[in-house]
């Protein structure tokens, strides 16, 4: 018997509906019945996970804090071939705030390696490397990851935060003033290594922000020191992003960061000889730039013009400079601040203002003086600089002269300088390098002035070229010097130009000159009061009639072309001694009687 096709159709949808309906009653039976055991599973995960990060944190309390400070101050002996030693009164390690915290931190030398510390809190050393102290109340590690470090390894720490940090830096002054020429000192190559303390236990440590504030610093030039030399209690260090790994151990470096940056503020320091002083309003650094910005820096004597020349007890220059702004660009600042290095290539000096002041009438000491090349070979830190510039420079001589109670001066202004081949490095003294000195001012303001110096490196001795040219000078500017110091008065005249150049070594000065000038007018003044009398006025006369040309050249005459030739007076630097071989040339072109 054959059934409707649309009966069976009917029959079919009625079994497929009740099987439907049939499974959502079942399905939602279970669903109900779901809830409570997944509420009871989720409650059960829970505190099972807070039992488990209790039982972790017990342990890390009683066991693994013990444990990583042990191993910590192990590693810290051992990476500094047991020069130090590291103190902590204790590390807590806290999951729930995923914050460690180390207090009672203390960084010493150990007693055993020549360093003694004494009752009065001085330091003993019969080594010569410098020495640290280093102390902090508390060094906090904030918000750091859980699952990063326990799943990879990788410590990664949102903020670390120093409280009441303090340090001091004991310099040997036997590592201030000898090194090996030609290389950095051995203390300096030597790599300590930060990545080493972890590396067991972490694969890699970052930490987003660090900032030390108004840290308590002091830097001691000796060990016997009791006054430190650098004082420095308003500072900042701010570093983004700081990180240690195996690769940034593998290039030598103690960290990589994006950005290090230090601020000192109102910095000072005083010499052992306390001549000077140096002061900073700021300075800033920065290791990832590889800057160092000194912010209105001066060099100031602590003795009067008349108290200093008493104090040293011989005749000597005062110095007193000052500069607007003095950047050290692509410097190494770490071996800079720790060893006393100047790795550099440039250095920029902005308005920079220098004033010497030398009174003839105190005792006069002659000794030999040093040449330029034996100055840079002594210098006492060792020096690399590959550029100097100035800019904007003034510099400014005082010179009182034997007899006379009032300074004569002579100004160089808006100097601009370019040295290149700055060094202390031995290894670079050759016949192929020389220090290089560009210099282009105003001369009293007045005139046009270009001059080049050339120093060889390959010899200690006394040994260099000068040449330059001085155009549009009215000799009426002279008289600041000339009217003091060799009681002469330029009335009237115009220097055209003048054009030098000469070879000085220890013995002597020789060279040619052609000094072009024109309405030359002068006066001879009285030694006692420098006022012009009766005889005075007659030395002027003969002067200007039988010995004085007043203009070069004279008529239809060829220019007159002199030698500079000047016997080297070898208790004088290098300044009277260019000065002199310069005079020298313009003596015999206004005289050329004299000899």
């Amino acid at each position: 018997m054959c059934v409707p096709m649309y009966h069976l159709c009917s029959h079919f949808r009625r079994i497929a509906l009740t099987g439907i309906f049939s499974y959502i009653e079942v399905l939602a039976k279970f669903i109900t019945m779901s809830r409570k055991t997944i509420l009871r599973i989720i409650l059960y995960s829970f505190l099972s996970a807070v039992a488990l990060l209790i039982c972790i944190q017990l342990s890390f309390t009683l066991y693994f804090n013990n444990r990583i400070k042990t191993a910590l101050l192990e590693e810290v002996v051992k990476q500094t071939d047991q020069k130090y030693d590291v103190s902590i009164a204790k590390i807590r390690t806290n999951l729930f705030r995923q914050s460690i915290y180390i207090s009672g931190f203390l960084m010493k030398p150990v007693k055993n390696n020549g360093l003694l510390l004494q009752k009065d809190s001085t330091l003993q050393n019969s080594s010569d490397t410098q020495t640290y102290f280093f102390t902090a109340k508390r060094i906090n590690f904030i918000n750091f990851g859980v699952f990063s470090y326990i799943f990879r390894k990788n410590l990664i720490i949102s903020r670390m935060v120093l409280e009441s940090p303090s340090g001091k830096i004991y310099r040997s002054r036997a590592t201030l003033s000898k090194h090996p020429k030609g290389e950095l000192p051995e203390d300096a190559k030597t790599m300590f290594s930060i990545y080493h303390l972890f590396s067991k236990k972490i694969h890699s440590l970052k930490i987003n922000s660090i900032q030390i504030i108004n840290a308590d610093i002091a830097v001691f030039d000796d060990y016997t020191d009791i006054v430190p030399s650098i004082v420095s209690n308003e500072n900042e260090l701010n570093i983004l992003n700081l990180r240690i790994d195996k690769l940034s151990d593998g290039a030598g470096r103690l960290f990589v960061a994006d950005s290090v940056h230090l601020i000192i503020n109102n910095f000072a320091y005083t010499p052992k000889d306390s001549l000077y002083s140096f002061r900073v309003k700021k300075l800033m650094a920065s290791y990832s730039d590889s800057t160092l910005l000194l912010d209105s820096f001066s060099l100031v004597p602590n003795y009067t013009k008349r108290e200093f020349a008493k104090e040293v007890k011989k005749q000597t220059d005062r110095f007193k400079i000052s500069a607007k702004k003095v950047v050290f660009n692509k410097i190494d600042v770490k071996l800079l601040f720790e060893r006393n290095i100047f790795l550099s290539e440039k250095l920029d000096i902005d308005s920079l203002s220098l004033s010497a002041y030398r009174d003839k009438n105190d005792i006069r000491k002659p000794q030999r003086a040093k040449s330029l090349q034996q100055i840079l070979k002594n210098l006492p830190i060792y020096s690399v600089i590959d550029t100097i510039r100035l800019n904007d420079a003034e510099i400014t001589y005082e010179e009182v002269a034997p007899g006379s109670a009032k300074p004569g001066r002579v100004s160089f202004n808006s100097l601009n300088a370019t040295i290149t081949g700055f060094t202390s490095d031995s290894t670079l003294f050759s016949k192929f390098n020389i220090l290089k000195i560009d210099a282009s001012c105003m001369l009293m303001n007045k005139g046009k002035l270009q001059a080049q110096y050339r120093f060889p490196l390959n010899t200690d001795k006394t040994e260099f070229e000068c040449s330059g040219t001085l155009t549009e000078m009215p000799m009426t500017a002279m008289n600041h010097m000339l009217e003091t110091n060799a009681k002469v008065s330029m009335k009237e005249g115009v220097i055209d130009s003048m054009v030098f150049s000469f070879f000085a070594n220890e013995f002597a000065s020789k060279g040619k000159m052609k000094f072009v000038y024109h309405n030359l007018k002068m006066e001879i003044l009285n030694k006692e009061g420098g006022k012009t009398g009766f005889l005075e006025q007659a030395k002027t006369f003969f002067a200007h009639l039988l010995v004085i040309k007043e203009s070069n050249p004279t008529g239809k005459n060829p220019v007159r072309i002199t030698e500079i030739s000047y016997p080297r007076d070898p208790t004088r630097f290098i300044f009277n001694y260019s000065w002199k071989s310069i005079y020298s040339g313009i003596k015999p072109a206004i005289s050329p009687r004299s000899k």
